[in-house]
């Protein structure tokens, strides 16, 4: 039924542009509301998914060693300092070298001459000392006690540390990895029996970190007025490396 007014009011809403979009919209196939079709664009429903982590861990022993040694001396002048230490320091490659390191296992780590004061607050230098630090790569992991001997007993005067590691991680860590993701599978397993559900898939998977072999300090530098101490006793012992994995599990 078409109400009373309609006629009369027509011209004064086909002027307006009503009665035109009006018609339009039925032409297309009716209204829609806009916020109607926001919201039937974003009816997608989530994914039911568990996440866990899983952690796994697997040990290895070193195949290389670490030696840092080095040479500290006093003199009256740099030269002189300098000088005694570059003796010294040749005397301990030598010995080095022939108990068969090779050239490209030695590595200076550092080199300086420093002048020395009579007091912290004071300008007289009293003094010059010089320093050389050698990084001894030890392919026989074995020889890295003995290797360390031969140096202080040539004239190493300072120990910067001796630590193990393992040139290639990859098998250990494809073993870290294996248990990481055994780990995680079994602790959604447990989660998804205590509420009832079952597994049904894998979401998503990443690996959230590796651990490397940590370098393993044995030794600490000697002051250098102190006589070079013996060595310590030197044992290789096992590296460890470490895997997480964040795993997102299907449920049904």
């Amino acid at each position: 039924m078409i109400p009373r007014w309609l006629p009369l009011a027509r011209p004064i809403l086909w002027a307006l542009g009503i009665i035109p979009a009006v018609a339009l919209a039925l032409a297309s196939g009716g209204l829609v509301w806009p916020a109607a079709a926001q919201l039937a664009g974003s009816s997608t429903a989530p994914s039911a998914t568990i996440t866990v982590m899983g952690e796994g861990s697997a040990s290895g022993s070193p195949d290389v060693a670490y030696v840092t040694v080095g040479v500290q001396t006093q003199g009256a002048t740099a030269a002189e300092a300098t000088a005694d230490n570059s003796r010294r320091m040749t005397a301990v490659l030598d010995t080095l070298r022939a108990l068969g390191v090779a050239p490209q296992d030695l590595q200076t780590s550092g080199l300086s001459v420093a002048p020395q004061y009579s007091a912290p607050n004071r300008l007289e230098i009293v003094g010059y000392q010089a320093t050389n630090q050698v990084v001894v790569t030890v392919n026989q992991v074995d020889q890295a006690g003995p290797l360390l001997d031969a140096a202080l007993a040539a004239g190493a005067n300072r120990i910067g540390g001796l630590r193990f590691g393992i040139r290639d991680t990859s098998p250990l860590h494809q073993q870290a990895l294996a248990e990481a993701t055994r780990q995680a599978r079994a602790k959604a397993e447990a989660l998804a029996a205590g509420l009832g559900l079952r597994l049904a898939g894998v979401s998503s998977v990443a690996e959230e970190a590796v651990v490397a072999p940590l370098p393993r300090p044995v030794a600490a530098a000697a002051p250098a007025e102190a006589p070079a101490p013996p060595p310590p006793p030197v044992e290789a012992g096992e590296l460890r490396v470490t895997a997480r994995v964040r795993v997102a599990f299907l449920f049904e």
